[in-house]
């Protein structure tokens, strides 16, 4: 399913993915939960959060991949945020992010992470 409900849908090149859960995504140099993913491609993420997040600004993201029962892997991400705004429901904001500087280890995961997750 891709998103076509945004206002940035129809400049996007790649096809945008829903996923079936909510990974967590966080700040790495902080430590603290930025959010959740909402949609993905391998040039991007829409993440909801519980606080706005200010738009042109880099972030280093660590993205929790669910393996096992009881392991975790996490993706390491560089993004800059560029749009931030209230979502749907009201409590919370989605924000736009566009991935930079990505090895070619790093989109293999990601597009592993699409292929397992995706709906």
């Amino acid at each position: 399913m891709n998103l076509d409900d945004s206002a940035g849908a129809n400049q996007r090149r790649l096809q945008r993915w829903y996923l079936v859960m909510y990974l967590r995504v966080f700040n790495e140099d902080t430590g603290d939960l930025l959010g959740h993913i909402i949609d993905i491609n391998k040039e991007g993420l829409r993440l909801l959060s519980d606080q706005p997040i200010a738009p042109n600004q880099t972030f280093h993201l660590g993205v929790d991949v669910p393996k096992g029962n009881i392991m975790r892997q996490r993706i390491h991400l560089e993004a800059v945020s560029l749009w931030s705004g209230p979502d749907i429901n009201p409590d919370f904001y989605d924000t736009g992010f566009r991935l930079q500087n990505i090895s070619t280890q790093t989109l293999l995961q990601l597009q592993l992470l699409i292929d397992e997750f995706k709906f």
